[in-house]
């Protein structure tokens, strides 16, 4: 209990104060997203309704997306990739690591047993100097990508019936560029996480 105690004062310290020549980020994956009509609001005739299509087969596989937020600049992005496992974790963090070059990142995230607690992803943080901050079990909430998250789902997934991840993903960008310009992050590192160069990952 002490310690879950001074986690989460750690954390609140970080999102109000971030450290000189540092960055907090928080992390967190989204999903997975499958390829089904998703319910939401909409104006219809009256008695009705709008259906939802059955969807008995689903052959086309699940996307997450693994998403990132500086706190104190207020950015917004991240990547999608099939599925959630090592390697793309660590292609995901080689691209957040391009995006701070020179400063010490504190990146908050869950404490997912076998991913990010695997020896491998420990020893690759390690290498990129990156300093992971663990929310504690019962509060999850603590990560500020949750909120994001939410709104994120509420305008890029509400009464939506996709045909594929490719025009979901491109929805899902456009709303991301839509609020860089919202907020003013467009020149922010992050907001070009997708385009780094896949083989410039390991120069950091």
């Amino acid at each position: 209990m002490i310690r879950t105690s001074i986690v989460k004062k750690l954390i609140r310290r970080l999102y109000r104060r971030c450290p000189p020549r540092a960055a907090v980020v928080c992390f967190d994956e989204w999903g997975p997203l499958e390829i089904r009509p998703i319910g939401g609001v909409a104006w219809a005739p009256r008695n009705k309704p709008q259906r939802m299509r059955a969807t008995y087969r689903r052959l086309k596989g699940t996307e997450l997306f693994f998403g990132f937020y500086d706190v104190h600049a207020d950015c917004l992005d991240g990547v999608f990739h099939r599925r959630k496992r090592l390697p793309e974790l660590f292609e995901a963090f080689q691209r957040l690591r391009r995006c701070y070059p020179g400063k010490k990142l504190y990146v908050v995230m869950d404490n997912l047993h076998q991913t990010h607690d695997h020896p491998r992803f420990l020893a690759l943080l390690k290498r990129l100097r990156i300093h992971p901050v663990w929310t504690p079990t019962e509060a999850s909430w603590l990560n500020l990508i949750e909120a994001h998250f939410g709104a994120l789902k509420r305008f890029t997934l509400a009464n939506t019936d996709d045909p594929s991840h490719a025009v979901r993903r491109r929805r899902v960008y456009r709303y991301l560029r839509y609020r860089h310009r919202k907020v003013g992050t467009q020149e922010h590192r992050l907001a070009g996480i997708r385009s780094i160069s896949i083989n410039k990952l390991e120069a950091h």
